[in-house]
């Protein structure tokens, strides 16, 4: 008989673990590593749709980072870490352009749907963060 028919499991989602983390971490004393394990987790409500037309990109605040959000498409909405992957450089709002967004440091371009570089002097893609439109506003998860 295999011993997993005696247990019952359950996966474990990736907020779950992070907020137990932070559990864990503030009941020790490292209320700095709980928090941001916490933040990890979490939702933030950035910015009304209608605010981010088609065609475009929108560099928005959350808890201190850049996130940059485009709509690429009608109702299609992406999040990224609003900063070039070349020098860190922040990426402003813009118009996307042949469906990229441009860093005017340098001119590296990324893809506004899925953060891939379309030309150098960046190597790396952007970070991306899952975006949710829900009733009118756009949520982050970072």
């Amino acid at each position: 008989m295999d011993n997993c028919e005696n247990h019952n499991h359950q996966e474990l989602s990736r907020k779950a673990l992070l907020g137990g983390m932070a559990a864990v971490l503030t009941g020790i004393g490292l209320t700095t590593l709980g928090t941001t394990a916490a933040e990890a987790a979490t939702k933030y409500k950035v910015a009304l749709a209608t605010k981010i037309p088609v065609g475009s990109a929108k560099t928005f605040s959350v808890k201190g980072r850049p996130v940059l959000i485009t709509q690429p498409r009608k109702g299609v909405f992406r999040a990224f870490k609003g900063q070039c992957t070349h020098e860190t450089v922040s990426l402003q709002s813009q118009a996307i352009n042949g469906g990229n967004v441009m860093c005017y440091q340098h001119g590296a371009t990324f893809n506004a749907d899925n953060g891939s570089v379309q030309s150098g002097p960046a190597s790396r893609s952007l970070t991306k963060y899952k975006a949710v439109k829900t009733g009118n506003y756009i949520y982050v998860t970072i």
